[in-house]
Order: structure tokens, then C-alpha cells, then sequence
């Protein structure tokens, strides 16, 4: 750490990171007003605009202040772009508690709790009895998990970031790569825009299969943002429709796949390129045998076949979209189908998706690498083997980030595992469960989230939903540099 701190300004990262925050706290104000809206169509709901007006006034000052000399960002390296991306992430979490405060009347832990949850696209909830709660707070968790969805970073850039070095810095940060267009802005208002058409054909399909409008744009929100919150404390399952289930599963795989996929299939209006794509061929792969599995135990458990399929298929993809919607009371499921949908969630939807987890091509490349170390073994020396999955060539070094980064994951996974099973005396399956779902911005529970857990649980979980939200590495170089580098060189100063 000491060694690391030779080659780090303070000075220059307080000005770099204050800029890109700034303005990614204007796109956070704008999103703040966009509820007020609501009040048009529920009048009755005028007086809590100003929870949404206030603090989204607020937010936008605040940035435009931070990031008044944007013009001079000219060299942003990697580190000061996570560390505002990770800073970004809390301080958009801590700003949108306002409503949950005031409105639902949560404490600040619960309602930070809330905000992180809706912001990360996870799901898990503090509140109960959805229904009886105004329109306004209920679109705002949905409008969160929307624009978490596609992220709080890639919203900034659509929007205010100018393009160049800063844009494509905090572009990385958040665990983003591709690039369907070679201008990153320009990639970015693609991917918006099919992010929208998806979204308005979710709503149209659910209306037309018999969802109330104000349900269908928030569940369809949701859905392709496989953040999974509902109106409903019964979730998807309070409609008791397979045509919706339906639909949902639609919107949760669209979700999850790739956006150049989906940029593919838009501009050849073909798809071919879905079906081509090694990460959803790998969705299935991994979602065939499990759904098989998970049914068969239920129908061992005394549950009907038609019933135990219908389960099976909506929670395995549910899980492995990283949407967190259900059908079904999971806590009441065996012990292996509880284990089996966590590994799912463990595994996540695809790279460049709104998906969390460890990503579909991350795992593929694994079990690749292993065929390529055994073929190096068994093939004559010097001969080449040519590391590729699907259209993806990688290097060796991408392969070491791969394995680095994995390890790290479950290694902090099998850590809240622990604590958490300790701490509450709770089952390690369930404690698993629920680890793997904050960690995968999944949602999905076995009942251990609630207003009753211990603060320190409640904070552990908070921590795992937003590591997991920015890919592990941005938050860790946000905490070492802010508890380790910084406080050294401001005394050395």
C-alpha cells in the first residue's frame, strides 16, 4: 500500500472524481423529477411531490457545482474512474431515501436498504403490504431498478458526459465493455433506445394479458431490468396467469442477454443472432438440466407435475437472469431445489447485460480454459491452441482476470455465507441463498430479509448488493483507496 502511494495525487483524484460524480449526480436529480409526474394521473398523491422535487432540485445543483470544470478532464485513468463510479453508486443510494423516510415511513437503515436494493437492480424489500402503498413510491422503486438496470454511469453518458477519455473510463468502471458503435456515446443512446422499446412492448404485452396499466409499466421496468421489485407482496405469483408468467420470462431473458444481441437483431431484424450467441446457448444449457432437476423434486415433495414444472421454469429463470420475481413461497422448498437456484444465481445472465452474477461468459470461459489446459497437455509442445468462445477471443491475461475474479466473488460470497448463518442461526442453504441473491443483484428470498434482521446483517447485505452491482474490483479499489492510500498521503502531506 505504501509502495502504491508513491504514484497517487490526492489532489488530482479529489478534482477527477469530484467532476465525474458531479455529473452523474445531475443525471440522478433529473431521474429524481421524473416521478413527479405521477401526480397527473393520481392527483389525490400531490403532497408527496415534494420528496421527489426537493432532493432531485437538490441533486442537480449539487452536480452541476461538482462538476463546474468538467471541460478540463482531459486524463482520467481507470482507478479515479471506479472510485466515482463506487462513490456514485452509494451517494445515489443515500440521496433516494427520502421517500422511503417520509412517505413509507421507514427508518434510514431500512430505507438505504430499499434504495441500494431498487439502484443495484436487486430486489430484496423491507416492506410488506405493497398495495396499500401510494403509486408514487412504488413507480419510484420500479423508475431505480429501470435506470439501475442499464446503470446510474451509462444514464450520465447518454445524457451529459461529453465524449472522450472520461466517458470511456467510467464506462469500464462499471463493468461494461462492449461496444456496439465505435463512438461511446453513440453506443450508449443504441443501447438506451432499445432498452426503451423493450420496455414499451413489456407494457404493451402485459396490458393486453390483462394487467392494470400502472402494473404493467412497473413490472415491465422491472422485468427487463431484471431488478424484480413488484406492486405485490405475491409478486408475479399475485396474478396467478400464465400468460403473464409468460411474458415475464420474456422480458426476464431479454434482460439478461447481451445488448449487442439485441442490436443485432434490430438492425437484421433476424434471430439468428440470439441463437448464435454463446451466452444464451449456455443459458439454456445451464437452465435445462436444472429446471429438470428442481421439478423433479418438487413432484418427490408432493407437489403436481404441471404445477412443479410451471415453478420450476419461472424460478431457474428468474434466478439465472439475476430478476429476483417468484411465483411461489421459496421458503417453503426443499433444501436441493433451494441450493440449485442459487447456484443459478451465482451464475448470472450475460456480460453487457442488466443481469448480475458472476456472468455467463466469465463461467463458460472457466470450463473452456480447462479444455484448452488439457489440451496443452496432450497435444505435442509448441503446437497452438487458439483460445475463442463463440466470437470472443481471449488472451491469457484475460483468462487470469477471469479466474481472479471468480475466486474473489466466492470468496466474499461464501464470507456473508458464514456471517450470516452464524449471526442468525439460520441454515447454511438459506444463508447461501440469500447471500448468492444481494451478491447477484437477484432479489429472490427465503424469507431471512426483513424490517426484524440485525442492523449489521441488514449493512452486510447492503455491502454484498452493491459489490456485486459494480463487478467486485471498483469497490475495492474505492475502499483501499479511501481507507488505506488516501489517509497515508494526506499525512505525509
Amino acid at each position: 500500500m505504501l509502495e502504491l502511494g508513491k504514484y497517487i495525487n490526492i489532489s488530482d483524484d479529489i478534482f477527477v472524481v469530484k467532476n465525474l460524480i458531479g455529473s452523474i449526480l445531475q443525471g440522478v436529480g433529473l431521474a429524481y423529477l421524473f416521478p413527479v409526474l405521477i401526480a397527473w394521473f393520481y392527483p389525490e398523491e400531490i403532497d408527496y411531490v415534494i420528496y421527489f422535487a426537493v432532493p432531485g432540485t437538490f441533486s442537480i445543483l449539487l452536480g452541476a457545482w461538482l462538476g463546474r470544470h468538467q471541460e478540463k478532464l482531459e486524463d482520467v485513468n481507470l482507478r479515479q474512474a471506479m472510485v466515482a463510479a463506487a462513490f456514485t453508486w452509494l451517494f445515489a443510494s443515500l440521496i433516494s431515501v427520502i421517500p422511503f423516510i417520509y412517505i413509507a415511513d421507514m427508518s434510514f437503515l431500512d430505507s438505504y436498504f430499499e434504495s441500494m436494493s431498487a439502484w443495484t437492480g436487486t430486489g430484496l424489500t423491507m416492506m410488506s403490504n405493497l398495495s396499500t402503498y401510494p403509486h408514487i413510491i412504488l413507480f419510484w422503486r420500479a423508475w431505480m431498478q429501470w435506470l439501475g438496470g442499464i446503470g446510474i454511469v451509462l444514464v450520465a453518458l447518454t445524457i451529459l458526459i461529453r465524449p472522450g477519455v472520461a466517458a470511456a473510463r467510467l464506462y469500464r468502471a462499471e463493468a461494461r465493455s462492449e461496444r456496439i458503435l465505435p463512438n461511446l456515446v453513440n453506443t450508449s443512446k443504441v443501447i438506451f433506445e432499445i432498452y426503451l422499446v423493450l420496455t414499451l412492448l413489456g407494457v404493451y404485452l402485459y396490458y393486453i394479458n390483462g394487467m392494470n396499466l400502472f402494473d404493467a409499466v412497473t413490472h415491465s421496468m422491472t422485468g427487463l431490468g431484471t431488478g424484480g421489485m413488484s406492486t405485490h407482496d405475491e409478486s408475479i405469483g399475485f396474478f396467478n396467469s400464465m400468460s403473464i408468467e409468460a411474458v415475464t420470462i420474456f422480458l426476464m431473458i431479454m434482460g439478461a442477454v447481451n445488448f449487442t444481441v439485441h442490436y443485432k437483431m434490430f438492425s437484421s431484424k433476424r434471430l439468428k443472432a440470439f441463437f448464435d450467441d454463446i451466452q444464451v446457448k449456455y443459458m439454456f444449457i445451464f437452465l435445462t438440466p436444472t429446471v429438470t432437476l428442481i421439478a423433479y423434486i418438487l413432484v418427490e415433495n408432493g407437489g403436481a407435475v404441471g404445477a412443479a414444472l410451471r415453478e420450476a421454469v419461472f424460478h431457474a429463470v428468474s434466478a439465472i437472469t439475476c430478476t429476483g420475481f417468484g411465483i411461489a413461497d421459496l421458503s417453503k422448498y426443499p433444501e436441493l431445489a433451494k441450493f440449485l437456484i442459487a447456484i443459478l444465481m451465482v451464475v448470472g445472465g450475460g456480460a453487457g447485460s442488466t443481469a448480475g452474477g458472476i456472468k455467463l461468459i466469465r463461467v463458460t470461459l472457466m470450463y473452456e480454459s480447462l479444455k484448452w489446459t488439457l489440451q496443452q497437455a496432450i497435444l505435442p509442445r509448441g503446437a497452438v491452441i487458439k483460445k475463442k468462445v463463440g466470437d470472443y477471443t481471449f488472451t491469457e491475461s484475460d483468462i487470469q482476470e477471469v479466474m481472479s475474479f471468480t475466486m474473489t466473488y466466492i470468496a466474499i460470497l461464501l464470507l456473508g455465507t458464514v456471517y450470516i448463518s452464524l449471526r442468525l442461526a439460520a441454515p447454511l442453504v438459506d444463508s447461501f441463498f440469500e447471500a448468492a441473491s444481494a451478491q447477484g443483484n437477484v432479489g429472490l428470498s427465503v424469507g431471512i430479509t426483513s424490517p426484524a434482521l440485525p442492523p449489521d446483517v441488514k449493512i452486510l447485505l447492503i455491502l454484498h448488493m452493491w459489490i456485486g452491482r459494480l463487478e467486485i474490483f471498483s469497490t475495492l479499489v474505492f475502499i483501499i483507496s479511501v481507507l488505506f492510500l488516501a489517509p497515508r498521503m494526506v499525512k505525509r502531506k
